[in-house]
């Protein structure tokens, strides 16, 4: 059994109202004020992810995979994973969120001023919240094949046991546990890139054919022995590096004065560092070099380590992107791709984004980016390299991109 660590797409998986224990209670004493409880997760608690006799897999989650997380980071608990809708947060200590030996316990309080919150409670109480969610990235899981008895005889299947993960928020939800066949199959595909397990993907493609698409993402020139090797040999994935416009993905947010240049100072020189704190990747460019990247928009840490986004530098970004500061001169393409990056982080952390202006526009007018619920992020620093043209971009790249757009992978390299 072979274990790997990376950083995933962001995932989301659901507890059905019958197993989560979801209720209001009255804090003790006469305040009159009340408490949501209830579990977003529960530990070896197998669940299918997709079809596991065709194209699925089992899942659990082993105890203390969100240990780390939760002494670490910041979480909030929303409504429906709308960032727009927060219920509480841990850091404002509305919201406390521990690991017991059920699983992950959610106790959060409630601000009847506020008109969703107490929608909250009425939609609790009539039977409309079916379950629990959380949103995460997989930082560490094991993969194994186990044979289980059918009507039609023993089946072997796979289980993927979730060893760590970094926890986004935590929600209440309306709508049923994995109704979504589409996101089923997106978190499938995600999880066979991370493991750039080609005869994997080549199994589940018969039952369902668009996924035979991924074997472009890990690369299709794998030898016959990789391709017969068991689970536990199999080698990590060698995903198709993204440029230009990078991609989206929600992480933790900070209001703290931002000062540019001294985060790209402390920033090391590593592709996968870079990437991290910018929004942008010259597709011509060293991608391990500083000078190749735009719209840097994440704290740096003193050790190097890319933290938190930062709500200004993502304003600011936008701002450019609009114009300001003699404005970018990104294709089209990109410039919105970045917008989408930027306004994502802003949308987590529960602001409203600029609208992206339509190029040469006049002042109000805007494109249709406007009622995206992603973001970009942008360079604060004031310059911009001299413009490339993207006109004899390989259009295998550009397959490659939207594969991973599709299938809201986050591409990485190793």
């Amino acid at each position: 059994m072979k274990t790997l660590t990376r950083t995933t797409a962001e995932e989301r998986r659901r507890l059905p109202l019958s197993t989560a224990g979801v209720a209001i209670r009255a804090v003790e004493g006469d305040t009159g004020d009340e408490r949501f409880r209830g579990y977003a997760a529960k530990f070896n608690s197998r669940t299918a992810i997709g079809n596991p006799l065709r194209w699925g897999f089992y899942e659990e989650i082993a105890p203390g995979a969100f240990a780390k997380t939760l002494q670490e980071g910041d979480a909030r608990f929303l409504v429906d994973h709308d960032s727009y809708h927060v219920v509480s947060r841990v850091t404002a200590g509305t919201l406390s969120l521990s690991e017991d030996a059920v699983g992950l316990p959610v106790d959060s309080a409630l601000d009847m001023s506020l008109s969703y919150v107490s929608d909250l409670k009425a939609n609790v109480r009539n039977g409309n919240i079916t379950g629990m969610s959380f949103g995460f990235y997989v930082l560490k899981d094991q993969w194994s094949v186990e044979s289980i008895d059918t009507s039609e005889g023993p089946v072997e299947v796979e289980v993927r046991r979730i060893l760590e993960v970094r926890l986004i928020e935590v929600s209440a939800v309306a709508f049923p546990a994995y109704e979504d066949t589409e996101a089923e199959l997106a978190s499938v595909a995600s999880a066979l890139v991370s493991r750039g397990d080609q005869a994997a993907i080549e199994k589940r493609a018969k039952f369902r054919p668009e996924l035979r698409d991924l074997l472009q993402l890990v690369g299709s020139d794998a030898s016959d022995q990789a391709a017969e090797a068991a689970p536990a040999e199999r080698a990590p994935a060698v995903v198709v590096e993204e440029r230009g416009g990078l991609a989206v993905h929600s992480t933790d947010t900070s209001d703290a004065t931002w000062d540019g240049p001294a985060n790209s100072s402390d920033l090391p020189a590593e592709e996968s560092a870079l990437r991290q704190a910018h929004a942008w990747a010259d597709p011509d460019g060293d991608a391990a070099a500083k000078a190749s990247y735009r719209f840097i928009h994440h704290f740096v840490g003193v050790d190097g380590d890319v933290g938190a986004a930062s709500t200004v530098a993502c304003t600011t970004a936008i701002g450019v992107l609009n114009g300001a500061r003699g404005g970018t001169t990104l294709a089209e393409e990109d410039r919105q791709a970045v917008y989408k990056h930027l306004a994502r982080h802003l949308k987590d952390a529960g602001q409203k984004a600029p609208e992206l202006k339509a190029v040469g526009s006049e002042p109000g007018e805007s494109t249709r980016e406007t009622s995206t619920t992603e973001t970009a992020s942008a360079d604060t620093g004031g310059t911009e390299p001299a413009e490339t043209t993207r006109t004899d971009q390989d259009a295998i790249a550009l397959r490659m991109r939207g594969l991973a757009a599709r299938y809201g992978l986050q591409p990485s390299s190793s």
